[in-house]
């Protein structure tokens, strides 16, 4: 087994990272997938055939959960009664459910949406039962709140280790389109990493607490090879056509790992080019100053520029509600 694999797991598959190139540190090493993950096809498949953009160790611990727990999201109603508590507790007093919405509340004119745990292109076990994040609902949310007479600002409550890329960089643009309709905070409580950072970037401004992370700038993709029988026995062996043979690369070959690393370093280029224009700086300082893939802390991030000020959640939240106020007289004079 080379440096860039685990041991083999059941069934004889190895599960490989292969990182965009230049991002050595920020790599999250592929997850073997236990039997436990095959019965949840769809995170499984997440895990092992999207490239992520989330800090180390991450995916081990989305792999360990799906394979610890049964839990068929078919048969629940929406998130477990404690983790719509924690949300509402994150909101604050005062917090209404924004009306149609899944997640987002709002307090006095402000709408806030909270992007927590890993981040996946769709709904599926993890964001019904464990706090992670939807894309396609935050999206869903976001556009509520911007169509909603209601809300006069919005912020984005993040603590999250990032995700799976797929409809991230496509939420990044609506928020930075939205942020001009209206006024857009992003707010870090704990940490935002990678996909999560990418979508703090294109918010109107950045606020952390004094110990928030952000940062983790990189793509990975954890490529399934199987190099030997299944636990049937069954050995499978894929035949590609003449003029496709990009189709499958093989990662353990020099050649195979070239593209599938081409590939994550096509995604990082997005990835820090919408940093870039969302921080108004240029991508040299974003490969450069803004942790090379490692993550930043407080007053240190701001003096890189990854974010505007470090602030409290609730300084946050106030300074939003009073600016919501002051338009609000604002255009009641305007009337008059």
């Amino acid at each position: 087994m080379d440096e860039n694999g685990g041991g083999l797991p059941d069934g004889g598959a190895v599960t490989l990272a292969a990182t965009a190139a230049t991002s050595d540190n920020r790599s999250a090493p592929a997850p073997s997938p236990a039997p436990g993950v095959r019965r949840y096809p769809r995170v499984a498949s997440a895990l092992t055939g999207e490239p992520w953009a989330i800090v180390p160790s991450e995916l081990h611990k989305i792999a360990a959960i799906v394979s610890r727990h049964s839990i068929d999201a078919g048969k629940q109603d929406g998130p477990p009664a404690y983790i719509k508590r924690d949300y509402e507790v994150m909101a604050g007093p005062g917090a209404q459910k924004l009306p149609g919405a899944s997640r987002a509340f709002l307090i006095d004119g402000v709408a806030i949406l909270p992007i927590t745990g890993p981040i996946f292109p769709r709904a599926n076990m993890m964001t019904e039962f464990s706090g992670a994040t939807s894309i396609s609902t935050l999206t869903d949310d976001y556009r509520k709140a911007l169509e909603s007479p209601d809300v006069g600002a919005i912020l984005l409550m993040l603590d999250s280790p990032g995700g799976a890329v797929s409809g991230v960089n496509a939420f990044a643009d609506i928020v930075s389109a939205g942020k001009k309709k209206k006024y857009t905070t992003a707010f870090v409580a704990g940490a935002a990493a990678s996909a999560a950072y990418w979508i703090a970037s294109a918010a109107s401004d950045i606020a952390m607490e004094r110990t928030a992370m952000v940062g983790s700038i990189g793509v990975v993709a954890a490529i399934p090879a199987q190099v030997a029988p299944d636990a049937d026995g069954e050995l499978w062996i894929e035949i590609v056509s003449s003029n496709a043979p990009k189709k499958r690369p093989d990662p353990l070959s020099e050649d195979g790992r070239g593209e599938v690393v081409s590939m994550l370093d096509a995604i990082e280029a997005q990835f820090i080019a919408d940093i870039a224009r969302g921080r108004g700086v240029s991508v040299d300082k974003v490969k450069s100053e803004f942790g090379q893939g490692g993550v930043m802390i407080g007053a240190a991030a701001v003096r890189a520029g990854m974010a505007d000020k470090v602030q409290s959640y609730d300084a946050t939240l106030s300074g939003l509600r009073r600016m919501v106020a002051n338009n609000r007289k604002l255009s009641a004079l305007k009337r008059a």
